[in-house]
């Protein structure tokens, strides 16, 4: 008899211990994470989803009563599976469902109603940490968008640089006669338009020979060398593009005044009436030779599109040879092929953040 208690109370003895251990082993104590009054969708609405994050190893204890007694479709799925943690087709509840959490992830809960319409229940979910280091670990969930971008390369032409090209737009010599000719006019008037695009334009007005001469002279300077090449040696051009400085200037007589002027005021000018009105840029009075650079800002607006040089000879006895050079510079993009990552699709997606352990 005594025999016998004794192996009884070694028996108690080891199942106590056994308890214990278990006790030990989950460790922390259980939270109540929802305790939910639901209305659960029925079959023409989208499903109740509920979502909560644990850490490996939790236990998810579930409670559902089903107020309406009709049946439902539950499951239990891992955010980032594919293959569900727990599933039911039909049930009318369920009482005490423990799952173990095989990861820290965020975990969904699907309800669906088999009815048609929504049904009320009632929802308790609880939670038994695996330790007491992960009791106070944080099951609420926060989302952020992330953007998914789908990339592709192509070849497209990409500016690199935008250089200005020269155009010449007006490049003449013509003769004006003296005050007292009575056969010629002392005035006369050059009619010129500037190309579209134009950046600024730059000009240049020389009496005779000795002025045309000493232009060339400076041309000279520029026949070696890359100014060579993005000038074609033309002076002008070299100044409009800011690598001369200035242009020759003749000291010599015979001198001229010019002016710029819109149609009206050109025609006005030339047959010498009353009421004529220049602009103010492009001008010169008792000049042999003269050049200026005029930005496209400070250029008048013509209601033909055309802006007229006037020039006149003061001398009542000797008439002029006058030459007249126009260039507008023009923007120049230079292109490369290169080939460019592009994106070709741009999706958008949630992504839930887990607490820190």
């Amino acid at each position: 008899m005594s025999g016998t208690f004794l192996r009884a109370a070694l028996a108690f003895c080891g199942l106590l211990i056994t308890f214990s251990i278990a006790a030990s082993a989950q460790g922390g104590k259980s939270i109540k994470i929802a305790d939910l009054e639901l209305q659960v969708a029925g079959t023409g609405q989208p499903a109740t989803q509920l979502q909560y994050a644990f850490q490996a190893g939790d236990v998810l204890v579930l409670d559902l009563e089903n107020k309406a007694k009709t049946n439902y479709k539950v499951t239990v799925q891992e955010y980032f599976s594919s293959s569900p943690l727990y599933s039911i087709e039909e049930t009318k509840k369920l009482n005490n469902l423990r799952l173990t959490a095989p990861q820290k992830s965020v975990y969904t809960i699907t309800l669906q109603s088999l009815s048609q319409t929504s049904t009320k229940s009632h929802f308790t979910l609880t939670r038994i940490p695996k330790s007491e280091s992960t009791q106070n670990f944080n099951t609420l969930v926060a989302w952020r968008t992330v953007k998914d971008t789908v990339w592709t390369t192509t070849t497209e032409k990409v500016l690199v640089k935008n250089d200005l090209k020269s155009e010449t737009v007006v490049d003449k010599t013509f003769r004006l006669a003296s005050l007292t000719n009575i056969t010629s006019n002392n005035r006369s008037t050059e009619r010129f338009k500037l190309p579209a695009g134009t950046k600024h334009w730059v000009y240049w007005v020389g009496v005779g020979q000795e002025s045309v001469q000493a232009l060339q002279e400076t041309g000279k300077t520029l026949a070696k060398g890359a100014t060579a090449l993005l000038t074609g040696s033309n002076p002008l051009v070299a100044f409009g593009l800011g690598l001369l400085p200035q242009l020759p200037q003749v000291k010599s007589s015979g001198y001229i005044s010019y002016h710029l002027f819109n149609k009206n005021n050109a025609y006005l000018f030339k047959e010498d009436e009353d009421g004529w009105k220049p602009y103010t840029v492009a001008s010169g009075k008792d000049v042999l030779s003269d050049y200026g650079k005029v930005l496209i800002n400070q250029t008048p607006k013509t209601d033909d599109g055309y802006l007229y040089l006037g020039f006149e000879n003061p001398s009542t006895i000797t008439g002029l040879d006058l030459t007249l050079k126009v260039v507008a510079f023009i923007d120049n993009p230079v292109y490369q092929s290169r080939t460019v990552r592009k994106p070709a699709k741009i999706t958008t997606r949630r992504e839930p953040i887990l607490a820190a352990d």
